[in-house]
């Protein structure tokens, strides 16, 4: 139990000795580290599409509390692919779009040549 008090003693003194040392060290009225500003992380964010690459760069401010990098990692991880894949499919059906309106512009193109193609009857 004493050795427990002891134990005690000491970190209470060690304590008390680094505060005086850095109150003594620092000089008056700074701080160790300026605050950060509080401002909101989608402030920065762009009002336009964003693009996969733009996914990654992005950079979470930690607050106080502070979150779990690697969850954040993750989660921008897994947003950059469904942004990669969403813009893979929409390039594709363009795509497949612009591939059919050429063939409906062929298509009008050969019905429009087959009445002068025609003999007319009872002339």
């Amino acid at each position: 139990m004493v050795t427990l008090l002891l134990y005690g003693l000491m970190a209470l003194i060690a304590v008390g000795v680094l505060f005086v040392l850095t109150a003594l060290f620092l000089p008056k009225g700074v701080q160790i580290a300026p605050p950060a500003p509080d401002m909101r992380p989608w402030a920065a964010l762009p009002d336009r599409r964003m693009a996969p690459e733009e996914v990654t760069a992005i950079r979470l401010p930690v607050a106080l509390r502070g979150y779990r990098f690697a969850e954040a990692d993750l989660l921008l991880d897994r947003l950059t692919e469904e942004l990669r894949a969403r813009d893979a499919e929409i390039a594709q059906l363009r795509a497949h779009d612009a591939e059919v309106a050429q063939l409906r512009g062929r298509d009008a193109e050969v019905v429009q040549l087959r009445p002068a193609d025609t003999p007319t009857h009872g002339g």
